[in-house]
């Protein structure tokens, strides 16, 4: 991986002040972090993240993988917001900020004082992100879980075995399509503040999700029906799905009759090419019960890497279904050059700190992630004074002002 740590990043001059904990917020500015931005993550005194005391710990560094793995490279400096000497120190940090980015609650910023139109005060072309469950509407109190959004968005319905019941996804998809949502929006109001300054950009969980159903939507509309419910099988598509062979599962996406018969003649089998209930796509899912029953019988005969050999061979889009550890240990993986060489108390932690490239930039970082109030001092020692407005307040109106922030728009 090129090293990041003392290369300029495309976002290298950025500061975000990262008012976030658990999941989708922290990996919103990691991602803005991985990119060269600078990250202050602001944490409850002794508290912190919430994720600092979700195990498993990583052996003997204090660190648990779960804020490991959202934080790496950030700046932690310990601040009560909800306090008056806390929120008036985080408002002097606001006046050089780009961006803030808070995944509260609803309204507890807005209680603390630290609202949008509060910051945009002290700092007109500041970027404030929220990162809630929902948007305004019926469901706006509710708690941001990500088990929730995808109860509600469908996503789950469409998750699991034919005949079983409804299934979370193995991933946290609703945090993660708000966390990707929300460092798109971030990164559009950054390229479009010369020209319309600083905005406040509300990303939700629900809404977020439901928009990633995409073509399983059209599909639902198309037909009329909900999107089945088929495990690793697609509804129009056949065979798409994964397979049992002689050792671990193989994934096996054919998606046309020419790879169909690439398939076949992989496999030796020129006879399920011409067998009139599989020769078309239509066909083969009319008849997908048979065909699938002729396919066990044949990799049952190998293992899952052999097939992996031989179906790329023919051109045959296959893989073996690796772990989450075996997928770090894939070659294609380390040759890419985007996993990190992070250790954390005598454990191995090869994040991939960022899945791009630029042919100009370099980008993710090899640094570890803070201990709790790491960076403080130093950055608390870097203000050079408290905002105007809280010690002096304007004679005029009483708003607060500062060198960077108030205008007279």
């Amino acid at each position: 991986m090129a090293d990041a740590t003392d290369n300029a990043g495309p976002l290298s001059g950025v500061r975000v002040l990262d008012c976030t904990q658990m999941l989708a917020g922290p990996y919103t500015t990691q991602l803005l972090a991985d990119l060269g931005a600078e990250v202050l993550k602001v944490e409850r005194p002794e508290v912190g993240d919430l994720t600092r005391s979700i195990e498993p710990e990583l052996g003997e560094s204090g660190m648990t993988s779960y804020f490991a793995s959202l934080n790496r490279g950030k700046r932690s400096v310990e601040l009560d917001l909800s306090s008056e000497d806390g929120a008036t120190t985080f408002l002097a940090l606001v006046e050089s900020a780009d961006v803030v980015v808070e995944n509260y609650r609803p309204g507890t910023m807005d209680k603390w004082g630290l609202d949008y139109e509060t910051l945009a005060e002290y700092n007109e072309e500041v970027i404030y992100c929220s990162i809630s469950g929902f948007l305004p509407g019926p469901y706006r109190d509710l708690a941001a879980f990500d088990m929730v959004a995808q109860a509600l968005s469908g996503t789950m319905s469409i998750t699991g075995e034919a005949e079983g019941p409804p299934v979370r996804s193995g991933l946290p998809i609703g945090d993660l399509s708000a966390s990707m949502y929300a460092a798109v929006c971030i990164l559009t109001a950054l390229f479009a503040r010369p020209q319309q300054g600083g905005t406040h950009i509300e990303v939700p969980l629900f809404e977020s999700l439901v928009a990633l159903l995409s073509e399983r939507a059209g599909w639902s509309f198309a037909t009329g029906e909900a999107y089945p419910r088929l495990g690793t099988a697609h509804p129009t598509l056949e065979p798409y799905r994964v397979v049992a062979t002689a050792d671990d599962p193989l994934a096996l996406a054919v998606a046309s009759d020419g790879t169909y018969e690439q398939l076949c003649e992989a496999l030796d089998r020129p006879d399920l090419a011409t067998d009139e209930r599989f020769a078309t796509n239509a066909a083969r899912i009319e008849h997908r019960e048979a065909l699938t029953a002729e396919l066990e019988d044949v990799f049952a005969e190998r293992g899952a890497e052999e097939w992996f050999s031989v179906l790329r061979e023919e051109g045959v889009p296959a893989a073996p279904v690796k772990n989450t550890r075996e997928a770090f240990a894939d070659p294609q993986l380390r040759e890419s050059e985007v996993a990190s060489d992070l250790e954390l108390g005598g454990v191995d932690l090869p994040l991939v700190t960022f899945p791009a490239q630029f042919s100009n930039a370099a980008t993710g970082t090899d640094r570890q992630p803070p201990e709790l109030g790491e960076h403080t001092e130093d950055v608390l020692e870097g203000l050079t004074s408290t905002p105007e407005g809280k010690d002096d307040e304007d004679e005029t109106d009483g708003s607060p002002t500062s060198a960077r922030g108030k205008s007279d728009r």
